[in-house]
């Protein structure tokens, strides 16, 4: 049992939570320089309302969203302050992600229109509810 009294508990305590906390980083650093661990931050700290205004316009669900960045706002100061360059490639990544999942419908990703046009979008051939 410890005693906050003790001079040899505190440091003791001290020295345990100095561990924790290398141990955390570590772990966050470890984590942060894969591109598995990358993809798990990001989609963490999206979730967590970092990378878009968390104003909804109701108070109680501005409130749960405001909680939720906060923890997203500790786990982003983690990063940075740790290992700046793997948060520079973890954007630099979810940019490429992105633009390859919104990219426009091409000529060259259309199917050929047996009926006279060169090109049917998807929309002519799904239809537009689809």
């Amino acid at each position: 049992m410890r005693n906050a009294s003790e001079r040899k508990d505190i440091r003791r305590a001290e020295k345990l939570a100095a561990e924790t906390e290398r141990a955390r980083i570590e772990f966050i650093c470890a984590a942060m320089s894969t591109k598995q661990g990358r993809t798990w931050f990001h989609a963490l700290l999206a979730g967590c309302s970092l990378f878009q205004d968390p104003f909804t316009g109701d108070a109680l669900m501005d409130n749960f969203v405001k909680g939720q960045r906060n923890i997203g706002l500790m786990i982003y100061n983690d990063i940075v302050g740790n290992c700046p360059a793997d948060f520079v490639t973890m954007m630099q990544e979810a940019s490429i992600q992105e633009q390859i999942n919104d990219r426009p419908i091409k000529p060259s990703d259309d199917i050929a229109d047996p009926f006279g046009d060169e090109y049917a979008s998807r929309e002519d051939i799904y239809g537009g509810d689809n």
